[in-house]
């Protein structure tokens, strides 16, 4: 079998602010992103609130060697939208410093909350978990493993 498992996002109304803020701190590269002004232009049936021309209907974006997708809306529309705690993304590299580059990266950020500094600990050379200014629960990890 040949597909992707690919985490997708939900962030009711900061994509665009996520995606500039993934692009600075990241490093990530835009591979795909539309507007809701985009979308309707394709799409004149398309409906969405006065004020959100530069929401974001989909995107996709590479950070390191993986994908990640980043949209608006709820994807259970059964439920009010509510960013969870049960979830967050974990960027792992054998190189140290690309772990420490990129932690240092996101701390610098006014809005971002450490919440488990980077640090040795019993599987790792350096581990950190941060929560960045959308709620975004981020681990980084240096990994022993061939993963």
């Amino acid at each position: 079998m040949n597909f992707e498992v690919i985490p997708f996002l939900s962030l009711n109304g900061e994509a665009a602010k996520a995606i500039v803020f993934y692009e600075e701190h990241l490093g990530a590269k835009v591979l795909f992103k539309k507007s809701y002004k985009e979308m309707k232009e394709m799409n004149p049936n398309f409906h969405f609130e006065e004020g959100q021309d530069e929401y974001i209907t989909h995107s996709v974006l590479e950070i390191g060697v993986n994908k990640i997708m980043i949209a608006e809306e709820a994807m259970d529309s059964s439920r009010p939208w509510q960013l969870g705690n049960s979830s967050s993304l974990c960027i792992q590299s054998k190189d140290k410093n690309i772990i420490h580059n990129l932690y240092q990266s996101l701390v610098e950020h006014s809005e971002v909350t450490v919440l488990i500094p980077l640090k040795e600990n019993a599987f790792s050379p350096g581990y950190a978990i941060i929560r960045d200014p959308f709620g975004i629960v981020i681990q980084l990890c240096v990994t022993i493993h061939d993963f």
